[in-house]
């Protein structure tokens, strides 16, 4: 799978932990974000590098990591066709696929040890839309999730 990963001064050891875990999982990874020597990048502006560039189809999946992750998923969310859950454990990422449908992840680095990042990750990437629910709360779900995209689609005009 190929990934955007985006991270700001706050972000950047746990976006080395991420980024060597997704790459043993073979997956390409991109960074749109701070590097460790580089300029400064504020967390709006990391975030939107990746909602952007999931948004307009470049990449399957976007990973923000900043201080706490919460304004990074504000940002990320205004990007038509971006769907960012913050998420602090591994039942949150794997309930982000599962309910949500989420295409890009967003972690705090305050609150997240690599550790945990790792096991966030694993249940976001391995469920699937939908599992481990009845085919009645699935078709509630896609219901759901296309509601969502009528309404970003009349609030993205």
């Amino acid at each position: 799978m190929k990934f955007a990963i985006g991270a700001t001064r706050a972000g950047l050891t746990l976006k080395r932990d991420v980024i060597e875990h997704l790459e043993g999982l073979d997956h390409l990874v991109f960074d749109l974000g701070m590097k460790e020597e580089g300029e400064f990048v504020p967390y709006h502006e990391s975030a939107a590098a990746v909602a952007a560039a999931v948004s307009r189809g470049e990449y399957e999946k976007g990973i923000i990591i900043c201080g706490t992750g919460a304004g990074s998923a504000i940002v990320a969310n205004k990007f038509r066709g971006v769907y960012a859950v913050h998420c602090t454990n591994s039942f949150e990422g794997k309930m982000a696929s599962a309910v949500n449908n989420a295409n890009v992840l967003v972690l705090g680095e305050w609150l997240t040890p690599g550790n945990h990042a790792r096991h966030i990750i694993d249940e976001w990437l391995n469920t699937s839309f939908g599992e481990g629910f009845e085919l009645e709360w699935q078709e509630f779900l896609r219901n759901c999730y296309e509601e969502i995209q009528d309404l970003e689609n009349k609030q993205f005009k």
